[in-house]
């Protein structure tokens, strides 16, 4: 009896140890399956992030040619920041009220230089912020990026740690630091400040390493503040307004590309245009409103009319 116990044991302990060898050997192949995947991501997103930091995202213009009113001295500027040079070691801060043209001079600047600028245009829905980051860069994620806590991670381990390997091989290629430019970063200012704050401080230690330039684009004056008040700043350069365009502008662009004009023997009389500047002032966007309106047969006395009474209901 107890020898067939002993037996019954021994064999109970033999089984057990295959079967756990096996699970074991099991384990190993899964174990190197994932490696192997990890190691496939990991080769295939750094070939995507680092041919994409050479091309540059070159983002969608979404103005139309007869829209869009040139600023040669803004586009300049922005040129010069967006091309920085192998010493650069200060980031920047672009801003200027809602409907001065930021984001449709930036897109075109990052458009024209191409190479080394990565344009980042945060969403208005926070949760896909990651997505976002990860489109810039053409990154790939393992999993959504919907809460915080992923997002954090997502874009200050995953994506960071990219940026800043394609950022020194573009520097060691070309000589100079890249550009990264987030536009419309008002729109995580207020949801959650501390994603902004960690941006800012991001960009100051890659200023500080020269590795890549930081450009903020921003329409409220709450953001420079907040920045400003913040240590990180020492690395940032005074920041860029963008205002509203001159009379001289805003009626090259009513009557030129607008065709708001009319002819009157053998002259040409641009009193309309001049009412309708008159009216709006310059901010391009306010521009384009009247100016869409008035082709579509709506009075400038229809207008302004309008604007008497949405004022005395402000009131």
């Amino acid at each position: 009896m107890g020898s067939s116990t002993n037996l019954f044991t021994f064999y109970q302990l033999e089984t057990t140890n295959v079967v756990l060898g096996l699970l074991s050997s099991g384990s190993v192949v899964f174990l190197a399956g994932d490696l192997l995947y990890v190691w496939w991501v990991y080769q295939s997103n750094e070939r995507r992030v680092n041919k994409t930091m050479e091309k540059g995202t070159r983002p969608q213009l979404a103005v139309l040619e007869d829209e869009y009113v040139p600023r040669p001295k803004v586009i300049e500027r922005l040129k010069g920041i967006f091309q920085p040079n192998k010493n650069h070691s200060y980031y920047h801060a672009v801003c200027g009220e809602h409907g001065t043209g930021k984001t449709t001079l930036t897109r075109i600047v990052a458009n024209e230089v191409g190479k080394g600028v990565i344009y980042i245009d945060i969403p208005s829905n926070f949760n896909k912020l990651g997505d976002e980051f990860g489109k810039a860069i053409n990154f790939t994620f393992e999993e959504d990026a919907s809460l915080t806590m992923q997002l954090k991670r997502k874009i200050f381990r995953e994506t960071g740690d990219e940026t800043k390997r394609a950022s020194e091989v573009y520097k060691t290629k070309y000589g100079k630091p890249p550009v990264i430019v987030y536009d419309n970063i008002s729109r995580i200012a207020h949801k959650n400040p501390e994603i902004l704050d960690i941006l800012q401080d991001d960009a100051k230690d890659n200023a500080d390493d020269r590795k890549y330039i930081a450009v903020f684009v921003s329409s409220e004056g709450s953001v420079p503040r907040r920045m400003q008040s913040r240590s990180a700043w020492s690395r940032a350069r005074a920041p860029i307004e963008i205002g509203d365009i001159s009379r001289e502008e805003s009626l090259n662009y009513l009557i030129n590309r607008r065709g708001i004009k009319t002819v009157k023997e053998g002259k040409i009389d641009t009193t309309d245009a001049e009412k309708l500047y008159d009216l709006v002032g310059g901010r391009i966007l306010d521009l384009k409103s009247v100016a869409d309106e008035y082709q579509q047969g709506q009075s400038i006395e229809g207008r302004i009319s309008f604007d008497i009474l949405h004022y005395v209901v402000l009131l």
